[in-house]
C-alpha cells in the first residue's frame, strides 16, 4: 500500500505488533471530540473528524476499513463513524470519532486514535433476474435463527 504524507508532522499507519491485523492511524493535529448531550429526550452524538495528514493508495481489489481501537472504546466510549476508503480516493484520510460519553475527549497531535484495515474487495456486477434462489431461511428476517 502506497502512503502520502501530505504534511510533515503526519505519521505513517504502523502495525503496533507482527500479528496485528489492522493499522494504526495517527491524529495529524489535536483535536476535541465533544461529548455527547441528552436535551427534551433527544441525544446528541459529539463527534469530530480528526485529519491524519497522510493519503493512501488502497491496492485494487481492496477496500480500506476504519475501524475503533478497542482501548478508546472501553475506556473512553470513542467509536469510529464513516470509515470506508475506496481504492481510487486520493485525499487526506479523515477519522470520524464519536464520543459516546458525557465527557469530551481530547485527541492529543501524534495520538493513536483508530485502525485501518485492508480487505479484499470482491468486483461484482448488478444482475436484475425474476426471482433469487431459494433458501432455508428465505425472506425471515430479524430474530428468525432464534436468540440462543
Amino acid at each position: 500500500m502506497k502512503v502520502l504524507k501530505l504534511f510533515s508532522e503526519a505519521k505513517v499507519p504502523i502495525r503496533s505488533t507482527s500479528e496485528a491485523a489492522g493499522f494504526d492511524l495517527f491524529a495529524r493535529e489535536a483535536t476535541q471530540v465533544p461529548g455527547s448531550v441528552s436535551e427534551g429526550g433527544r441525544v446528541t452524538i459529539g463527534r469530530a473528524l480528526i485529519p491524519t495528514g497522510i493519503a493512501i493508495a488502497i491496492p485494487v481489489g481492496c477496500v480500506g476499513r476504519i475501524g475503533s481501537r478497542s482501548g478508546l472504546s472501553v475506556r473512553h466510549n470513542l467509536e469510529v463513524g464513516a470509515g470506508w476508503i475506496d481504492p481510487d480516493y486520493r485525499g487526506e484520510v479523515m477519522v470520524e470519532l464519536k464520543n459516546l460519553g458525557a465527557e469530551p475527549f481530547q485527541v492529543e497531535q501524534g495520538a493513536r486514535m483508530a485502525q485501518l484495515f485492508v480487505l479484499n474487495g470482491a468486483n461484482i456486477n448488478i444482475e436484475i433476474v425474476d426471482t433469487l434462489p431459494k433458501t432455508e431461511r428465505s425472506d425471515s428476517g430479524f430474530g428468525s435463527t432464534g436468540t440462543f
